[in-house]
């Protein structure tokens, strides 16, 4: 059975969360996770990188809805479910952890895990299939199940808000092998202080972040080909975005030129959303603050071009 802990406060569950690589953060452990590259993880476990996530509109109705999605598919596929509290930690695998959405209970093949996501209908188009989640989901599950000690899952999406797809899962122990061993090396280097190796452009941000203070003593770089060889390349990039914003704006105005006050226009491989989106003269609030308005919009014309086919 794993360690159940029960948290006293949203703060207690963080700093749980801290101590152990958690079932939504694994998969960064193998590249796979949109949300945080290994380099974040080993400086967030070291507490040189926020791990705080700022939640948006998004995710605070996903979280809304998690009751709503679970209790209507257990209704649909005759299931009991409850919601699992408290934080856990694998029983024997040092420093991993998880924490659950529903747990699925008196059914002939014993406990199960459920896990819920409420998802576009775009994301679910391009990034899910009838019978696979995105990797960072899959792993999301396959370590939950490890934590847990459950043989199956069922991911359950609710898609666009009205139609919901479920996946089950079963347990694989070569999976939890992987996931084990790969934690076990990660807190290897964290306790060493040995940090991975660092992708310039997916860990951008990380390394902004770890490097945010510059109030250090100058330095003087003279001599220094690579630190020179990136100036240049930094200098030239610059450049080109300059020049690439000014073509992308003669190109908007050419074409709303040509296309004059038609909303939408469609081409060859390509079409353009043009509607005009009209202002808002805003609301006068309470009587004793007449005349003050708020949420004024100026109207404006959107430009949203969507290529079908890569030019």
């Amino acid at each position: 059975m794993p360690v159940i802990i029960t948290p006293n406060s949203r703060e207690h569950w963080l700093e749980l969360r801290r101590e152990d690589v958690t079932s939504t953060e694994s998969a960064g452990l193998f590249g796979l996770s949109p949300y945080a590259t290994e380099l974040e993880l080993f400086y967030r476990k070291l507490g040189n990188v926020s791990d705080e996530i700022e939640q948006n509109e998004r995710m605070t109705w996903g979280l809304r809805l998690q009751d709503a999605i679970a209790h209507g598919v257990a209704e649909d596929m005759g299931l009991t479910v409850r919601r699992i509290n408290g934080y856990w930690r694998h029983t024997d695998e040092a420093r991993m952890g998880a924490s659950f959405d529903f747990e699925i209970v008196s059914h002939a093949d014993g406990p199960g895990l459920m896990e819920v996501k409420n998802v576009d209908f775009r994301v679910y188009r391009d990034e899910w299939l009838d019978d696979e989640a995105p990797p960072h989901i899959e792993i999301q599950v396959q370590h939950q199940l490890e934590v847990a000690n459950r043989e199956w899952a069922l991911i359950v999406c609710l898609v666009a808000g009205n139609t919901p797809r479920v996946i089950r899962v079963a347990r694989d122990r070569q999976v939890g092998d992987k996931l084990r061993a790969a934690i076990r090396r990660f807190w290897q280097r964290v306790n060493a202080n040995t940090p991975p190796a660092v992708d310039f452009i997916k860990d951008a941000d990380t390394i902004r972040e770890i490097y945010r203070n510059g109030s250090g003593a100058p330095l003087d770089a003279t001599g220094n080909n690579r630190l020179h060889s990136l100036a240049l390349s930094y200098a030239s990039a610059a450049r080109d975005e300059k020049d690439a914003v000014a073509r992308k704006e003669a190109a908007r105005s050419e074409m709303l030129t040509l296309i004059g006050d038609a909303g939408k226009v469609t081409g060859e491989g390509w079409t353009l959303t043009a509607t005009e989106t009209k202002g808002s003269a805003g609301t006068t609030i309470t009587p004793d603050m007449v005349g003050t308005v708020i949420n004024a919009r100026s109207g404006y014309r959107q430009f949203k071009l969507n290529l079908k086919e890569i030019a």
